[in-house]
């Protein structure tokens, strides 16, 4: 498998070379960029929290000199850890690229699995994204887990089937002062209000798999 090597130079003068492989080169776009490094790592607080958001091409594009010295030159974001090596090199690269929107081939990019109201759906497209980093053994919300199972057994009544109002997830989720989830003290942005619907259909129909 062939490698593509980039060398960066920072403001500090010290040179990195990244490696990507000429598979990895050619699936990146916009859309590959902003499900493998931009929801994981910076959706979560550069959404609708305020300040700069990295939901839209045409933001990131706007934004892409101050991403670029954010990261690689001053190493200042992500706020709460860093990216990968691989993360690092597909980030450079792509912008090195002139920051395509689509395939570089001009291919059609694959479809995304859509938000559907099945926890398997809701984890992989919500918990894992925007609250693993907290909500896990060891961080600082590990007393609150959000697996299925967790979640229907928590004295906090976080899922009661059948019941999206009265849960303690929604309710978190939903509130607008300081203890609303994903705290926005802490600059996550609020969750799409399509999620939420998603969730509370989840919760209506029965919190099943």
């Amino acid at each position: 498998m062939g490698c593509e090597y980039k060398i960066y130079k920072n403001s500090a003068g010290s040179n990195q070379k990244f490696d990507l492989s000429k598979e990895t080169k050619a699936r990146l776009s916009f859309n590959f960029i902003y499900q493998n490094i931009l929801v994981p790592n910076c959706v979560s607080c550069h959404g609708n929290a305020g300040g700069i958001n990295l939901e839209t091409y045409s933001n990131v594009k706007l934004n892409l000199s101050q991403i670029r010295r954010s990261v690689f030159d001053e190493h200042s974001m992500p706020k709460r850890s860093a990216l990968t090596a691989k993360e690092l090199a597909i980030l450079w690269t792509w912008i090195e690229m002139g920051a395509p929107a689509q395939l570089p081939s001009g291919d059609s990019e694959p479809s995304q699995d859509p938000l559907t109201a099945s926890f398997g759906s809701i984890d992989r497209s919500i918990f894992q994204i925007t609250c693993i980093k907290c909500h896990s053994p060891g961080n600082s919300a590990k007393r609150i887990l959000l697996t299925r199972f967790e979640l229907l057994n928590s004295p906090r009544e976080l899922v009661l089937p059948g019941n999206a109002d009265e849960s303690g997830l929604i309710l978190a989720l939903e509130r607008s002062d300081e203890k609303r989830m994903p705290p926005a003290k802490e600059s996550y942005s609020k969750l799409k209000k399509e999620q939420i619907k998603v969730i509370r259909e989840w919760i209506n129909q029965g919190a099943a798999n």
